[in-house]
């Protein structure tokens, strides 16, 4: 039986002139499951981990694509690649869809699991979804529903690997049945042209908000390597194309301002040709100003923001008929953020407005402790979006979540598959970040920091990647984020035209 349906198999998923395999053999099962082909599917039945893997061609670089439908509720499957059998147990690659969990995910077995990535989206059971996998070289990219042509579509899974170079390759399931259709598998396209960037662009900096001006970016920072007193103040950063980045010293000096630690996590506006700059002194929101975006920034009355509820994460935003509004971290049975108008003087609040927006009550936001915090508002189509950091950043599992609103000032509802950006084997720490625009104003970045690296916190890195906003047929657009990417990216639209 298993003769007959390898043969079948093999001349489905393999369509002539669509791959570079020819005389293709040696398929092997792995698991009781039995596999079977109806219709045009392959189908596979139980709920152990079963796999079906083709021991030949001995692949590196290839892009492979399929239908795929989970069955059960809580059930996955995908495809295992670059593999190879020990002793009866898979050891490689493996991505696919996660149904009730919600993600995609790529993992190897070496032999046992590891989690390298994992990435939000809608998963139902008993749903048909498209997964397209392209890898080269160390890097693994996976789309799933990509709109026609790719044009505009995120990877799900965007990252970069060392611990198998070429193998087998095959499709798993777990869970429960799965059935596949549609499968090719082909030469890899020619690697994108043009310019490209890498993540961290800047070797220092963490907490970053990014201010364009005049055709310049300014990145006001937390200097991390001082952590954890930060005795020292606020960091500047400039760059012309938000990939290359000049350190341009303290903006911001301790002896200027209120407090004495603790220079944490700035924002900045324009008002009138002054620059105001919001930043964290011992815990306590202080503002400062300039004439200049370079600064120097003093506090003319040091001292910080009242009420002393408001402690860390400043942001202001500013809504379309000119109110501005501050958003703010407060300490109660975690780290909350809270919400209000901020008043004409730019150093003041309408304590009468206060409220609180968003509270750390999901799984994700509570890892080492029960923490939102850094938030960023954007506006569109006439919705709020609150973007916001979950759980300790010193912690793996920090990441990126949003709600959305109708007013500036909620209630919010958070996004139902939060996180939209989360740490990975590649990348640690990626979440406290701000919103910006590319040279052109075509494009939305997402400018974040990350650990130094897989084992150190510090001194933290800046990093940058895409964000966009995709049409929901019952709801607001949902908020997706390409990242985080370790993989060489286009840099972003406009370089060099200005």
């Amino acid at each position: 039986m298993r003769k007959i349906i390898t043969a079948m198999f093999i001349a489905t998923a393999f369509s002539a002139g669509a791959t570079q395999f020819s005389g293709l053999s040696g398929v092997r099962y792995l698991g009781d499951d039995t596999w079977s082909y109806v219709a045009d599917e392959y189908r596979v039945g139980g709920d152990a981990d079963a796999k079906v893997v083709w021991e030949k061609p001995n692949l590196d670089d290839f892009e492979m694509e399929m239908d795929v439908l989970i069955e059960a509720p809580n059930g996955q499957a995908g495809f295992v690649f670059r593999g190879v059998v020990r002793n009866g147990q898979y050891q490689g690659y493996y991505v696919g869809l996660h149904a009730g969990a919600n993600f995609a995910l790529w993992g190897a077995f070496e032999p046992k699991w590891n989690d390298i990535a994992r990435k939000s989206v809608e998963v139902k059971s008993d749903a048909w979804y498209h997964i397209r996998l392209q890898v080269r070289g160390d890097n693994v990219k996976m789309w799933v529903d990509e709109v026609p042509a790719g044009e505009g579509s995120f990877p799900r899974v965007d990252g970069i690997d060392a611990r198998f170079s070429r193998g087998m390759i095959g499709l798993r399931k777990l869970g429960g049945g799965a059935r596949f259709k549609n499968m090719i598998v082909r030469a890899v396209p020619p690697e994108p042209t043009g310019p490209t960037y890498t993540n961290p662009v800047s070797a220092v900096g963490a907490d970053p908000v990014v201010f364009l001006y005049k055709g310049t970016y300014y990145a006001y920072c937390t200097y991390s390597p001082d952590f954890p007193d930060m005795p020292r103040g606020i960091r500047l950063y400039k760059s012309k194309d938000l990939v290359n980045w000049t350190d341009e010293g303290f903006v911001l000096k301790n002896k200027d301002s209120w407090g004495e630690s603790r220079f944490w996590a700035p924002d900045i506006v324009e008002k009138d040709g002054v620059f105001y700059l919001y930043y964290a002194a011992d815990t306590r929101i202080c503002v400062a100003t300039a004439k200049s975006p370079d600064g120097p920034f003093k506090q003319e009355v040091k001292q910080p923001m009242e009420p002393d509820s408001i402690r860390i994460d400043a942001h202001i935003f500013e809504d379309d008929d000119g109110q501005r509004y501050i958003y703010y971290v407060g300490f109660n049975q975690g780290n909350e953020i809270w919400g209000g108008r901020l008043n004409d003087d730019m150093v003041s609040v309408d304590e009468s407005s206060l409220r609180l927006m968003v509270r750390p009550d999901q799984a994700w936001e509570r890892h080492q402790a029960p923490i939102t915090e850094g938030p960023e508002v954007i506006k569109h189509d006439g919705v709020y979006y609150l973007t916001y950091s979950g759980s300790h950043f010193e912690n793996p599992n920090y990441g990126v979540g949003y709600a959305t609103s109708d007013s500036p000032l909620g209630p919010w509802k958070k996004y139902e598959h939060n996180p939209i950006m989360k740490s990975t084997e590649y990348a640690h720490g990626t979440a406290h970040h701000c919103l910006t625009t590319s040279p052109d104003g075509k494009e939305i970045f997402i400018v974040y920091h990350r650990h130094h690296d897989l084992s150190t916190v510090e001194p933290r890195q800046l990093s940058i990647d895409r964000v966009q906003f995709v049409p929901c047929e019952d709801g607001p657009a949902i908020l997706q984020i390409h990242g985080p990417t370790s993989s060489p990216q286009p840099m972003p639209s406009g370089v060099g035209s200005r």
